[in-house]
């Protein structure tokens, strides 16, 4: 290494910066209407304490074992473990010698539940629930809603509130079902003492499962052998609500269910929810929902035209691009031979960018665990990936951007400061220039300040970043550099992320380019207005790395087009990546070409238009294109469906009409179309999306498993 220059940095830094630990500690201050929230607490072994609470409350065991003690009964919590404690209970709880817990709290007001719901939660008690093995999908499951609880909570984007709820609803029902087949005994109802508040809370119960149920108000008094006055009185002490307002929520809820999963005509659906005027329905659907039930199905579903239109660019067919000056994406820890599947596609999607996942050279080609060795020599088998893929690149028009990331998944982060440390991770970056490589990148993303304080590590990660653009440019001026720091989303106003920012602004090298995730990590829609007020911050050229269609690693799959990006940002920005999903490489490629559709030319960028297009260049039959569709209308995507990048959206679909069906028709129904969907996926694609396949088993199979449960209880 003797000939390269010498590599030093302006503002040596003293601590090593430990990983950031997303989601963790969360507080319960300011929850949705202050009546909704998740945190996280710990037990360090042995330690107690009495925990009591006005609200009610879940309990997920994440790591460790908990004694408990209520009521002169004794449970031990298990890892793993849900459990329900109703509002005012108080429980002793204790870690075990030796065991350090980590609890999740879902805290919220039985208000935001059905009644029916919420009296059946009370009227359990505590029924502790292990959902470990040999039942690691439910584990998976009831780990992601509170994840995803955490995540929605921390963002705040828009809609953040009604996403809360909705998880709400779905850990509630899964937590009734899940602990009555312990108790193996019948539904529990609510218990007053009071016989005729009994009877009416029984009649809710039938409400729920009877939407279309056409009764007067005398009719629902007297099927519970109670006069109208009575009825009112206790309906409303039940569910704390009128009759005639719990109703009308019931069928709108019920409605706007039909309306996102459906395509039923807007009559049908109003009928079946137990509506039988049309202007009415409309009147009432506006003053829930604040728009039409058209607006409402448009909102919630991605609903791709019946036929696919004819006509559409071939390759090299695409007008010049008018968007952002660089488009691509940020490949993930795929193999050698999966990037080498997909660069000579990027043309054909309109981009001219790849940066590989600055954990690639971490993975083994065995499938061996992240091993971030930063300081060790790359091995000749990798260097020879790289120089294929590098070359690849070089013959399909597509500028390779090396990444890394020194602190990540690493036994040995990279002291700040530290000139050996520096040299050793020069190394990579100056054999890629040797290749060739004209593109480089530095992430320090997920990083956490320690006692130095950010102003301090914003000017150590600038320090770092310079010395070794300064050591590329001096060996051509053809080097580029891409920085993503500590902070990196959001509008720059965050306080917490000022004192870094400000550092990054003073310090980083002027001609460095910031990488910038949008209004949020994982975010529905990115603005022109936060990509400014970001770029003013931070006072340099940004890069936005989009993180859709990302699962993060989640056996699910993102399809649905892209959208909810301004096209205006790239006045502000100059690149654009998308971030795919992990090992789907494959099917990545219907919402990546939508993705490079957005970035050549955002001004023009139809998302419905735009996946059409992909699947019309992907399936070259009928019966190709007609696969790919319904996968699409299947896995919509997480900015469809809501949630973060562990959302599934066929999952959710299935949960959805089990609680609102309660005979479990729809379900099994949506079931059969999936294994069939599967099926045909399998016949047209033998040798292709083997991963989305394996998806739509998993599913199929899950939602099997959990429709036997459930008849085994009943």
């Amino acid at each position: 290494m003797s000939d390269r220059p010498k590599i030093k940095t302006s503002r040596p830094g003293k601590s090593r910066v430990a990983p950031r630990r997303k989601g963790e500690a969360v507080g319960t201050a300011g929850l949705a209407d202050g009546k909704l929230g998740v945190s996280e607490r710990r037990l360090s072994p042995g330690a107690a304490e009495q925990s009591a609470d006005a609200y009610a409350r879940f309990f997920l065991v994440v790591t460790g074992r908990v004694r408990w003690e209520h009521a002169q009964r004794r449970y031990q919590l298990e890892p793993i473990t849900l459990c329900h404690v109703p509002a005012r209970v108080s429980i002793h709880q204790e870690a075990m010698p030796g065991e350090e817990v980590r609890l999740q709290v879902l805290r919220y007001s039985a208000g935001l539940l059905p009644p029916g719901l919420a009296n059946q939660l009370t009227a359990l008690g505590l029924v502790p629930v292990n959902l470990g093995y040999p039942k690691a999908s439910q584990a998976r499951m009831a780990t992601s809603i509170f994840q995803e609880m955490l995540f929605e909570q921390e963002s705040r984007q828009e809609g953040w509130e009604v996403m809360l709820r909705s998880r709400l609803m779905a850990i509630a029902v899964w937590t009734l079902r899940q602990a009555r087949r312990k108790r193996d005994r019948s539904s529990p109802e609510f218990e007053s003492g009071d016989h005729s508040a009994d009877r009416v809370a029984r009649y809710v119960l039938r409400l729920q499962s009877e939407i279309s149920r056409r009764e007067t108000m005398d009719e629902a008094a007297r099927s519970v052998g109670l006069g109208k006055r009575q009825f009112s009185e206790l309906f409303r002490k039940v569910t704390g609500q009128s009759w005639r307002r719990y109703l009308s929520h019931l069928r709108l809820q019920h409605a706007a269910g039909l309306l996102a999963d459906t395509d039923r005509p807007i009559g049908e659906v109003a009928f079946e929810s137990g509506f039988e005027d049309l202007s009415h329905f409309y009147h009432q659907f506006k003053l829930e929902y604040d728009c039409s039930p058209m607006a409402y199905r448009d909102q919630h579903q991605v609903r791709l035209p019946a036929k696919l239109p004819r006509a559409h660019p071939e390759d090299g067919d695409s007008a010049p691009a008018s968007g952002f000056r660089f488009r691509g994406m940020k490949g993930w820890s795929w193999t050698p031979e999966q990037y080498l599947e997909e660069i000579p596609l990027l043309p054909r999607w309109r981009m001219n960018f790849l940066m590989n996942c600055y954990r690639s050279m971490d993975v083994s080609r065995s499938g061996e665990p992240w091993r971030n060795e930063w300081w060790q020599p790359m091995s000749n088998e990798r260097k020879e990936d790289f120089r294929r893929i590098i070359q690849s690149c070089a013959e399909h028009g597509i500028t390779f951007c090396l990444a890394l990331h020194p602190q990540l998944a690493s036994s040995r982060p990279l002291a700040l400061g530290s000139a050996k440390d520096l040299e050793l991770f020069f190394q990579h970056y100056a054999w890629a220039q040797d290749q060739g490589v004209e593109w480089f990148a530095v992430c320090l993303d997920d990083t956490i300040w320690g006692s130095e304080g950010p102003a301090a590590l914003g000017a150590s990660h600038s320090a770092l970043v310079n010395a070794i653009y300064r050591a590329l440019f001096a060996r051509s001026d053809r080097a580029q550099m891409l920085f993503c720091p500590a902070c990196y989303w959001g509008d720059g106003s965050n306080p917490e992320h000022a004192a870094y920012l400000a550092a990054v602004a003073q310090e980083l090298h002027p001609e460095i380019y910031v990488f910038w995730n949008g209004d949020a990590i994982v975010t529905p829609r990115v603005t022109r207005v936060a990509a400014q007020s970001f770029r003013q911050v931070v006072r340099h050229r940004l890069f936005l790395w989009d993180n859709y269609p990302v699962n993060d690693g989640n056996p699910t799959m993102h399809l649905g087009p892209l959208s909810g990006r301004e096209p205006d940002l790239c006045e502000v920005v100059d690149g654009y990546l998308s971030n795919p999903m992990c090992s789907q490489n494959q099917i990545n490629r219907v919402p990546l070409a939508t993705a490079g559709d957005y970035a050549a030319d955002p001004w023009t960028y139809k998302p419905v238009r735009a996946i059409g297009q992909a699947i019309l260049r992907l399936g070259r039959t009928a019966s190709e294109r007609s696969v790919l569709k319904e996968l699409v209308e299947t896995y919509p995507g997480f900015i469809v469906a809501g949630g973060g990048t562990g959302t599934n959206p066929a999952r959710a679909k299935f949960g959805d009409l089990l609680v609102r069906d309660h005979s479990h028709v729809a379900a099994t129904r949506f079931t059969t179309r999936m294994e069939k969907l599967a099926a045909r996926l399998g016949k047209v694609f033998p040798r292709q999306f083997l991963d989305a396949k394996h998806t739509l088993l998993a599913d199929v199979a899950w939602m099997k498993e959990q429709l036997a449960q459930l008849r085994a209880t009943h």
